[in-house]
């Protein structure tokens, strides 16, 4: 398997406050066992069909931190891209993610602060009708200019 590439490499001077990306995403039962085994976390809420059937949402449910890697992916190869670190995540879970749906993971610049090469970018996700299932803000630290250059 070929790794991928970031499509971008934005220094603080390459961002403003309103630039934004989005992406789409599914989450599988399989990435939930997967999941699981990584963190120990075995919820029947996540694995149990008859557990889950009798809770609060009927059905399982995907584990929230699968919609906030969503913004790892964003931030490291989108927007800022190549040589981003991530430093702060605050999250709300507001809804839950449920199994092969399709959601969608925004991200937007809000603040910028060029005296400490930091970003600050509104996290959302949403459901596939649109509803607002995770809200936070992420502060991320874009690759220096003078790296930057050294990168191209």
């Amino acid at each position: 398997m070929s790794i991928p590439l970031p499509s971008n490499c934005m220094s603080i001077d390459d961002l403003s406050i309103g630039m934004r990306k989005e992406k789409t995403y599914t989450i599988a039962h399989d990435d939930a066992v997967q999941f699981s085994k990584m963190s120990g976390d075995w919820n029947p809420a996540h694995h149990d069909e008859s557990y889950a059937a009798k809770s609060f949402f009927k059905q399982r449910v995907a584990h929230g931190m699968f919609s906030v890697i969503q913004f790892s992916g964003i931030f490291g190869m989108d927007l800022p891209g190549l040589g981003t670190l991530w430093l702060k995540q605050s999250v709300e879970f507001l809804k839950p993610a449920f199994f092969d749906h399709e959601y969608r993971a925004v991200v937007e610049v809000i603040a910028i602060d060029k005296e400490t090469n930091t970003v600050t970018f509104s996290t959302e996700c949403f459901d596939p009708d649109g509803n607002k299932i995770i809200t936070g803000e992420g502060v991320v630290k874009p690759i220096p200019a003078k790296l930057k250059h050294a990168n191209l």
